[in-house]
């Protein structure tokens, strides 16, 4: 029995529907469909530790217009990526990481797809893309804290001595005096300040005073 009229447009109106629910929400991430999307491009983030090793879930801020898909934040765990997020093409993206304190931003890379990166700041942890065809994958790469200088003791110790002690503790040897002394033979260390056990931030100077042997 072929279809009436009425029926015919119920079922082009149908086909219309189906069409409109195939078009992707830009901005979020979709599972794959059997119809053809308008021209868009993926963008997924992944989250990896680097040197100084990193844990946890790091959280990332993604703005774009509104129309593909404004503002939304992504709570990522270090070594895992976000599904595949669905943006027009030439739309620009700007992803910032939250970057806790003392962590650093080592490398941010894009890869994958056409799409592009037209900005990036390692400081400010934020890259922005601009969306190609195809799929691209942007990656932080994150390290931990720089180690703290604990000042170490290095009374008695040459310069050199010294110096490779302070760099071990994540110190440097800041300011050198020479003073006579008879108790402590020529070109070791006297005395040291900050003292032994001071925790400073990370390559902070340590101050000397080395001996130049009985005066004269």
């Amino acid at each position: 029995m072929r279809p009436t009229g009425r029926q015919k447009a119920a079922l082009a109106l149908a086909a219309v529907v189906a069409a409109a629910c195939a078009v992707p929400a830009f901005g979020k991430p979709q599972p794959p469909g059997p119809f053809a999307p308008p021209p868009t491009g993926t963008l997924t983030i992944c989250n990896t530790s680097g040197a100084r090793p990193v844990t946890g879930s790091f959280s990332y801020t993604l703005t774009a217009l509104a129309s593909a898909g404004g503002t939304q934040v992504l709570t990522v765990a270090v070594g895992a990526c976000t599904s595949q997020i669905f943006y027009p093409q030439g739309v620009a993206v700007t992803v910032t990481e939250t970057v806790p304190a003392g962590d650093v931003v080592a490398s941010i890379a894009l890869a994958g797809g056409a799409s592009t990166v037209a900005s990036s700041s390692l400081t400010a942890g934020s890259a922005t893309v601009t969306i190609g065809s195809g799929q691209s994958t942007l990656t932080f790469q994150t390290n931990g804290p720089l180690a703290r200088c604990v000042v170490p003791n290095v009374v008695g110790l040459t310069l050199t001595g010294a110096t490779t002690s302070l760099r071990k503790h994540s110190c440097r040897v800041g300011t050198v005096h020479r003073v006579y002394s008879k108790a402590v033979r020529a070109g070791r260390a006297i005395s040291e300040s900050p003292r032994r056990g001071t925790v400073l931030a990370h390559n902070a100077p340590v101050a000397l005073v080395l001996s130049r042997g009985p005066k004269p």
